[in-house]
């Protein structure tokens, strides 16, 4: 049979001192090495010794040993992620995982470097302190170079577990950017102002799909990936019936003629719900599995009552709509270091299925969101009770 509430997490892990300081041609401190060593040992890291030994230098590292850093950083991540409820669980380790993005610079920047037609304008906030630059588009985008092939081929070479690539889709990039070549080239039509607007978004968006498409091609060409999540967290950044369409159609324009199986992560829409992407979200033909956030807007107290499990009530989408293939359900708040129990979590496993009455085998368990604004400590802690949770929950089936 089935493993029942497989997990995962969704994508990002937050980067340790010592990566990102040699980046940034920033000195490292004795904290900064001492913080390696300690999750170095706590985690196993192979080859890890040689790290200690980089980071001594402390500063004016060589582009050699940059490179090496960063892929120490991969392997810690993936080490989290294979490590997770050591403390807390009979049987440690996330079932699907990834390193961490740990050799991206961010979701948004990395991809947007690596096509053409983009000019970097400035930095913007996004949440919890971190911040991004946001690129504007000043003619049709182009393909440069696979942004995620070397972090790929370094991943399948030291996972022992499943793993899977999260890429950043065609309509966050849009969203994040600012539209200049398309609006300028739409606002010569007759039509009205919104009707223009959109237009411009739905061609940029689908010159993008296009690009990403030829992206995972080759992950899968070259590197064999069997499972892509395309990650949309601005899915819901406009919200007309228009745009939600697009949505789908961008998925469909990116994942066409592709074959592996395809997942998508979207963020929570704040006050307007999950329910502003139905149906219309459906319409993805090839998405095996939706990952959504609901730990964010849950109570702490025990039970598998709609009273204490508030923060799922969009859950119940799904069984109204049909839907019958897997999905991920979010479990833990990721913008606080506030934690809820094990037995919480094992409630919200419980919940999900029973709302759903999905097959427990096709309901994955994860953090809302990726962890990259955690501390490291506080990250392995969720990662800690998604795999002790789930555990729980495999044991209460048939009961409470």
């Amino acid at each position: 049979m089935a493993k029942a509430f497989p997990t995962q997490e969704i994508g990002s892990l937050p980067k340790f001192s010592w990566r990102t300081k040699p980046l940034r041609g920033t000195t490292l401190y004795d904290e900064d090495i001492a913080i390696a060593k300690e999750w170095g040992e706590r985690l196993e890291v192979p080859g890890r010794t040689d790290l200690y030994k980089i980071l001594s230098k402390r500063a004016d590292f060589s582009e050699k040993e940059k490179k090496a850093i960063v892929d120490f950083a991969l392997l810690y991540a993936i080490r989290m992620g294979e490590t997770a409820g050591a403390k807390l669980a009979k049987n440690e380790g996330l079932d699907l995982v990834w390193s961490g993005e740990q050799a991206r610079t961010e979701m948004y920047e990395t991809p947007v470097s690596s096509m053409k037609g983009f000019e970097f304008i400035g930095k913007v906030r996004s949440f919890d302190n971190k911040y991004w630059k946001m690129a504007s588009i000043r003619d049709a985008p182009t393909y440069k170079e696979n942004y995620h092939i070397d972090e790929l081929s370094f991943t399948k070479k030291h996972a022992k577990r499943k793993i899977k690539v999260p890429v950043t889709d065609a309509i966050t990039i849009m969203s994040w950017s600012d539209n200049h070549y398309y609006t300028a080239k739409w606002a010569k039509e007759k039509a009205s102002p919104l009707k223009r607007s959109f237009n411009a978004r739905r061609e940029f968006t689908l010159d993008l799909a296009k690009i990403i498409r030829k992206v995972i091609r080759e992950l899968i060409e070259r590197e064999g990936v069997e499972e892509v999540q395309i990650d949309i967290p601005a899915a819901t950044q406009f919200q007309s019936v228009d745009d939600i369409k697009l949505v789908a159609e961008s998925f469909n324009e990116t994942t066409k003629g592709l074959s592996a199986t395809f997942s998508v992560h979207s963020c929570f829409p704040p006050k307007l719900g999950y329910a502003i992407l139905f149906p219309h979200l459906l319409d993805m033909k090839k998405c095996e599995r939706y990952s959504f956030e609901y730990g964010n807007r849950d109570t702490f107290k025990r039970g598998v009552d709609p009273e204490s499990r508030i923060g799922f009530a969009d859950l119940k989408l799904f069984k109204e709509y049909g839907y019958n293939k897997g999905l991920g359900v979010g479990v833990i708040h990721i913008h606080t270091d506030v934690l809820p129990t094990v037995s919480v979590v094992r409630d919200r496993v419980l919940y999900s299925a029973k709302v759903t009455d999905l097959d427990p085998a096709s309901l994955y368990i994860n953090p809302d969101c990726g962890l990259r604004t955690r501390s490291p400590e506080v990250a392995q802690k969720m990662l800690d009770l998604v795999v002790a949770g789930a555990e729980k929950a495999r044991g209460g089936l048939g009961g409470n």
